[in-house]
């Protein structure tokens, strides 16, 4: 019979079918399903359907088998072409079996008044739910990016209604604020089209099992400035975003442990050659921050490190900063041992030490830093500027104004008055500047470093200390 080979087809299609659709991978299952010449039409699946709705009963495994190749077809066109007696049937099948779901944005408001006139209001066990751009009728009247906008709102809250239960979603349309507050169980979320930074807060606030949060791209538009929630478990996604020029990760509570670290030592691994300004605030650490695990020293574009409120671990490996870096800068932290991170750095020029408590060597430290950088195959002087520092406030007077003439051709001192403005960062927030890609040692002409100087080739290091050895 015609309905035995459609059932057998169905079921060997079910297969191939079931393992094609993913969050992350929607055009590898596309490709998956073109490949499979068992996979059913959408006129084999309808005619199968209807035969089981008519004559099989409803606990057969056949309808377990159908609903899995209903997950990944149209649907919507299925339900409306099939008779509310046969709809009555179905819907609560699919409300107590459908685990998946794949529609277009215009097509969320169709289906939640079906599903509401067949007595579903529900779709319990859908998990998974991919949302395509909806396509243009040739009767449409609007196509502006706005009126689409203003739909995907209360589409996306029909959506949140219908499934309750839903933790994945892929959206492949236009989403605009305010983002849904009935979504609150979803753990994955996927954007295709660059969101605000209005829509980004209100999944942080709407969504607190969020997991993952992956963007995407997908349109000219370009998102340069991006603030996410610290613990949010993969923000390593955002380095997807070419365009990405400042991200911050913000928690405002205690960090009682060490589970932010492989976060942010991700994202720095992966945008090491982007990475220009990195800005760090230690407010809420409760042990103290070892500076070699975010390993910077790969970072060869990094410029400028900024630290605040943070307790310096004492017994790590070297904390080495790159060469490219340009300026270091300290506010309220407390360390032992301030020149183990400057060793070896003969490109620093700006050294910032606001506020800061050291806890042993701080009665010589700016001889000790002296006679470093003297060792140093330098080109520009190092400048040091503090403020709050007893310490470093007594040494300096101690040196008389010719002796601190002779030595600013190594190291010029500067006490800012308190209130005097400088850098703060927020409490509890990471920040990090992106520029271009910078993966070769750039040939840099000594001759046009000025006010913004440009890191030395190890070229220049070499020739500078060969001509300091004699």
């Amino acid at each position: 019979m015609e309905s035995e080979r459609l059932l057998k087809m169905s079921t060997k299609a079910t297969k191939s079918v079931s393992v094609n659709v993913s969050i992350a991978s929607t055009s590898a299952a596309k490709a998956a399903d073109v490949q499979v010449p068992e996979t059913p039409t959408f006129s084999q699946t309808y005619a199968t359907l209807r035969v089981c709705l008519r004559y099989g009963d409803s606990s057969a495994n056949i309808f377990g088998r159908l609903i899995k190749v209903l997950e990944v077809s149209d649907l919507i066109h299925i339900l409306k072409m099939l008779p509310d007696e046969e709809l009555e049937r179905l819907m609560p099948m699919l409300g107590q079996r459908l685990t998946r779901l794949r529609l277009e944005m215009a097509e969320i408001p169709q289906l939640y008044s079906l599903c509401r006139k067949m007595g579903v209001p529900e779709l319990l066990q859908v998990r998974n739910c991919e949302v395509a751009q909806s396509k243009l009728k040739p009767n449409a009247t609007s196509s502006s990016s706005n009126s689409s906008g203003i739909s995907s709102i209360c589409h996306l809250q029909l959506l949140g209604k219908l499934l309750p239960r839903l933790e994945l979603l892929n959206v492949h349309a236009a989403v605009v604020p305010p983002f849904p507050n009935n979504l609150r169980h979803l753990r994955a979320l996927l954007l295709r089209q660059n969101p605000s930074q209005a829509v980004l807060d209100q999944i942080c606030a709407n969504c607190p099992q969020l997991q993952q949060l992956f963007l995407r791209n997908e349109t000219h538009a370009s998102l340069d400035e991006l603030q996410l929630p610290l613990m949010l478990h993969s923000p390593l996604a955002v380095c997807h975003l070419a365009h990405l020029e400042h991200l911050s990760l913000q928690r405002m509570q205690l960090w009682p442990g060490m589970d932010w670290l492989p976060i942010v030592r991700d994202i720095i691994n992966a945008k090491r050659y982007e990475l220009r300004t990195l800005k760090f605030d230690g407010s809420w650490l409760t042990t103290p921050l070892d500076l070699s695990v975010l390993q910077l020293k790969y970072c060869w574009a990094l410029r400028e490190l900024l630290l605040s409120n943070c307790k310096l671990a004492d017994q790590t490996p070297q904390p080495e900063l790159p060469l490219s870096c340009q300026r270091f800068g300290l506010r309220c932290c407390t360390l032992s041992r301030l020149l183990r991170y400057l060793k070896n750095n003969a490109q620093l020029q700006v050294l910032e030490f606001f506020e800061c408590q050291l806890v042993a060597g701080g009665g010589q430290l700016l001889q000790h830093m002296l006679k470093q950088r003297q060792s140093l195959p330098t080109v520009m002087p190092l400048q040091l500027r503090f403020s709050h520092s007893t310490p470093l406030r007594a040494e300096l007077t101690s040196w008389t104004p010719r002796r601190r003439q002779h030595y600013e051709k190594w190291l010029q001192v500067q006490e800012l008055d308190e209130h005097e403005p400088t850098w703060k960062q927020p409490i509890g927030t990471i920040s990090m500047t992106f520029g271009k890609p910078l993966n070769y040692t750039p040939d840099i002409d000594l001759g046009s470093v000025g006010q913004n100087p440009i890191p030395l080739t190890y070229k220049h290091l070499n020739a500078s200390h060969n001509e300091t050895l004699g």
